[in-house]
């Protein structure tokens, strides 16, 4: 009898039915148990698993707008959570940063085949030749100060930085890599982050950065392996015209102006000195836009079409502004740079599900993914599992779901489900006039990182101890 009333209730939702099969495939147990034998580093697993906190997070981010506490304590109410509340943060507080890092660069693998090929986003024809990759950087901010070296402290507390890849085309987060200290260069994740994607992603690649990966080291790092690279021009980087090209004019879909230059960045002597087209879009009333890039040819590669690449890193922007608002990355859960750290990669992950599941609405109604709001989706996503928990067990609704189901049905569940789905609530706002910028109230005292803090913290430990003893 429970387990008809819970197919029944489970029927009237099929966002939380969506959304809960799409996580159970990527977070599926022998999966995490896998990544956490390979990545565990000195972590163990006794009466609270890694799957365990998985679940526990996943409740405080899907079910109660990113308190711990809430989907903690709830769990041990229900019986699921055998582990105290402080062992569950104490536990995150340990993950390993490379273990967060491998789960979200090896999740896109068992998103894609899921992920319908109609939802692909429009890649200029520039770029349609390539895996285009979007870089950037993101630092987690306001930590919240519940350790004793942050306790007291005036200004904000960054848990760590990260750099992340986003594909262009689909939109999936495919690469995370990682710093404990937030003060750190971002620049300086090229190394760790490129090597991720290369083995994931099929070349030939072009990746898209900001001014900040503009030198000739990182130019290098994304030129190799046979790749390219479209990056905002940085004044730090010498460029030196080719007298023998004239330089050409010409005008993008707006009507600006633009000016296109050959000629080499870096130095005579420089080690990675190359040979670029270097563009500058003239912007009235705005700042301008210099790019670089490594594709030469004119005629294949318009001036154009790679502005519209460049501008299309907007994009990754956007993402971090919806796993922050929108998942609930600025209710920080862990305290540590590797529970931040792992809060991130989970966000992201989240990010990557729900854009499976807005891809199949936006293929059902025929529209292009781009114009379903995330947020507003999210919410009614949302909505439908918090009806979910509340009216079956858990254990109830274990059963009602394939253990392992194929790509191919997976997806056919997924048309089925979401093919019937649709409210025009959910479609973006049409844009308007941007408003004046409302100064945000600054943090008062500086940015500290917390890794700093902790290191300086254990280093007066260990020097008071001997003199205690």
């Amino acid at each position: 009898m429970q387990q008809d009333f819970a197919r029944e209730v489970l029927g009237r939702l099929p966002l939380a039915e969506a959304v809960l099969s799409v996580g159970r495939w990527v977070t599926d147990a022998l999966f995490l148990d896998a990544r956490f034998a390979r990545q565990r580093g000195a972590g163990y697993e006794k009466v609270l698993s890694f799957g365990g906190v998985v679940q526990r997070i996943a409740d405080a981010l899907l079910e109660h707008r990113g308190s711990g506490r809430k989907s903690f304590t709830r769990a041990r109410e229900k019986g699921q959570l055998e582990a105290s509340v402080q062992a569950v943060y104490q536990k995150l507080g340990r993950v390993p940063l490379g273990l967060s890092e491998a789960w979200l660069a090896e999740s896109p693998e068992r998103v894609r085949p899921v992920y319908p090929a109609a939802a692909t986003g429009v890649v200029p024809p520039s770029g349609q030749e390539f895996s285009v990759l979007v870089v950037d950087g993101k630092a987690i901010k306001r930590v919240a100060k519940r350790l004793k070296p942050l306790q007291g402290r005036k200004g904000g507390g960054l848990g760590g930085k990260a750099g992340v890849a986003l594909e262009l085309a689909s939109g999936l987060a495919v690469a995370l890599a990682t710093h404990p200290a937030g003060e750190s260069n971002e620049a300086a994740l090229v190394p760790a982050l490129v090597p991720q994607v290369r083995t994931r992603v099929a070349s030939p690649r072009l990746w898209v950065a900001d001014r900040q990966f503009c030198d000739l080291t990182q130019t290098a790092a994304f030129a190799a392996a046979r790749d390219h690279f479209v990056v905002r021009y940085h004044a730090k980087t010498h460029f030196c015209p080719d007298p023998t090209r004239p330089a050409q004019h010409g005008e993008d879909p707006q009507g600006r102006v633009w000016v296109e230059e050959w000629g080499w960045v870096g130095g005579e002597r420089a080690q990675h000195r190359r040979f670029v087209r270097r563009i500058t879009l003239y912007r009235p009333g705005e700042e301008r836009v210099i790019v670089l890039r490594d594709l030469l040819d004119a005629e294949r590669y318009r001036a154009n079409e790679l502005l519209a690449l460049y501008l299309a890193r907007w994009g990754i922007e956007r993402v971090f502004q919806q796993i922050t608002e929108v998942f609930h990355l600025q209710a920080l859960i862990g305290t540590t740079p590797p529970g931040t750290g792992f809060q991130l990669a989970f966000c992201l992950l989240l990010y990557n599900l729900l854009q499976v599941v807005r891809a199949y609405v936006a293929t059902a109604q025929t529209r292009p993914p781009e114009t379903i709001s995330t947020e507003l989706l999210f919410d009614a996503v949302q909505r439908q599992l918090v009806a979910l928990t509340e009216l079956v067990p858990p254990p109830a609704i274990e059963p009602l779901f394939e253990p392992l189901p194929s790509p191919a049905s997976l997806c056919r569940r997924l048309t089925q489900l979401l093919g019937r789905v649709w409210t025009p609530r959910w479609l973006k706002a049409p844009a308007k006039k941007p408003k004046p910028q409302i100064a945000r109230k600054a943090i008062r005292g500086n940015q500290t990182s917390v890794y700093r803090l902790l290191a300086a913290y254990r280093q007066r430990q260990q020097v008071v101890t001997p003199l205690i003893q």
